[in-house]
């Protein structure tokens, strides 16, 4: 029985150890070493991140890092500068505060001449007068040039991005934060303490014109160019800083007077960007954007290629970017929306300019004159086809003026400039860096709390979607479930 037992016991200690020298051992105990090497791999990794301060940015388009953009000016950054943060101890907002702080340690991170203090408004009310005389608000920022003096400000007004939106219940308007453009005016702020010039851009104003709303002067002051208004009618002359003068898609005709001034800013080099919507009467209107080199017709143009326009209206254009024009090299793949255009061709006294298209319409396109305010939509025989040119670039080869002129009056309307898949943003900084010699300065993207993208198709795209949704699916589903069918009962 003993010997039995000892046999038994004997047995089984060769069975251990046989497994052991099996191929599945083998295979699991790999297995088994791997794994424990990955994990202790990915242990090391991370002490090694963490002591060297290593991050890695996954967020989508990078919004919790710096732009290559912002990247390259702080290199660029020689003199020391302070940023000031004016706030209000126990005042703070808990979901504001993390953001701001984010920004400036990626500030200090990558640029070592920038230096952040807090300030706390109650114990030093006064502190932001030596600056500023505006209205000075908590989360607010104060830029300063150690080595020069120059110091801007930058209002959390122009940081904190709102939307009004209206209650369904009680009709009332509140206001609901939608995001932050912090990054970009502190950019703005940087450009202006370290170069101290300003690009001077003077609106026209007094005959009905368009005027560029909110979002369209924080563009420009983004991309540090001070917006300012002109009121011809009360002046002789164009003020001797003004860089470029904005000319928007008057209502009201310009008086001779007015006219002579503008021409003499012109004979003088003076450079322009104009918005040329046509208008009947307005005859010195007209003279003007002659002497620029252009001539606006009155026809109103369609897009017939659906490629070209948006689905929801052939009037609302797409056009065809000359992306070989230096305004345009940037632009290549961007959509452009361009509302209710005229079609435009070269004065009759053109010879002394240089004139190139930047933005086209298609051979498919067409113009349909414009009729007491209106426009017969359908395209008949008679009617003039493209391509046609809603966009120049033009120059006095004799007084060297320089003019950007687009057939419409609404390319730069709010509603194009904030969404960042269009181009609308880059061809107004465009125009006005590269009419005034200006550094060329990308917009920079905004922190957005809308999670939710614009998606923008072309009619022809969206044509292309139905058809794949509504036909080709449905019958590519029918003819497997058919197949299948006939399948099974063949078996």
């Amino acid at each position: 029985m003993k010997e039995q037992n000892s046999k038994d016991k004997m047995s089984f200690f060769k069975r251990i150890g046989a497994s052991f020298s099996r191929k599945g051992f083998r295979s699991g105990l790999y297995a088994a070493v791997t794994s424990v090497l990955v994990i202790a791999a990915v242990i090391i990794v991370n002490m090694i991140a963490s002591a060297s301060n290593v991050e890695k940015d996954l967020t989508l388009g990078g919004q919790k890092s710096l732009t290559e953009d912002t990247k390259e000016l702080l290199a660029t950054v020689d003199d020391e500068l302070t940023f000031y943060f004016l706030t209000k101890e126990g005042e703070t907002l808990a979901w504001l505060d993390p953001a701001f702080e984010m920004y400036m340690e990626l500030y200090q991170d990558h640029c070592d001449k920038i230096t952040f203090k807090t300030v706390d408004m109650l114990l030093n009310p006064k502190f932001a007068e030596q600056y500023t005389d505006q209205a000075v608000i908590q989360y607010s920022i104060i830029v300063v040039n150690e080595a020069t003096g120059l110091s801007r400000f930058v209002s959390s007004d122009n940081m904190v991005l709102t939307e009004s939106i209206i209650d369904q219940y009680t009709f009332q308007y509140t206001s609901a934060v939608v995001g932050l453009d912090i990054e970009g005016q502190i950019n703005s702020a940087i450009r202006y303490v370290t170069s101290g010039q300003q690009t001077k851009l003077y609106a026209v104003v007094g005959h009905e014109e368009w005027q560029l709303d909110e979002e369209g002067q924080k563009l420009l002051q983004k991309a540090n160019i001070e917006y300012n208004t002109l009121e011809t009618m009360t002046v002789t002359a164009v003020p001797e800083d003004c860089d470029i003068l904005f000319v928007a898609n008057p209502n009201k005709d310009y008086t001779d007077a007015e006219l002579q001034m503008l021409l003499d800013y012109a004979d003088a080099g003076g450079n322009f960007l104009v918005l040329a919507a046509k208008q009947e009467g307005l005859n010195n209107f007209d003279r003007f954007l002659a002497d620029c080199g252009v001539q606006v017709e009155n026809r109103v143009i369609l897009e017939g290629d659906s490629k070209y326009h948006n689905p929801a209206s052939q009037l609302e254009l797409y056009p065809i970017l000359e992306t070989d024009n230096d305004i345009m090299k940037t632009m290549a793949g961007s959509y452009l929306p361009m509302f209710t255009a005229f079609g435009m061709k070269m004065a009759d006294n053109a010879d002394d300019y240089t004139a190139y298209p930047i933005l086209s319409t298609s051979e498919a396109s067409y113009a349909k004159s414009v009729q007491n305010g209106q426009i017969n939509l359908t395209k008949e025989a008679t009617d003039p086809t493209g391509p046609f040119r809603i966009g120049y670039y033009t120059k006095n080869e004799d007084t060297k003026s320089e003019a950007v002129i687009l057939s419409s009056g609404y390319v730069f309307q709010d509603s194009y400039l904030m969404i960042s898949n269009y181009g609308n943003a880059g061809l107004l900084v465009n125009s006005i860096n590269y009419l005034t010699d200006a550094e060329a300065v990308e917009p920079i993207r905004t922190l957005s709390f809308d999670t939710e993208e614009v998606l923008t198709i072309t009619a022809a795209q969206a044509n292309t979607i139905a058809i794949v949704m509504v036909i080709a699916l449905p019958v590519i589903l029918i003819v497997a479930g058919i197949y299948v069918m006939l399948r099974r009962r063949s078996r």
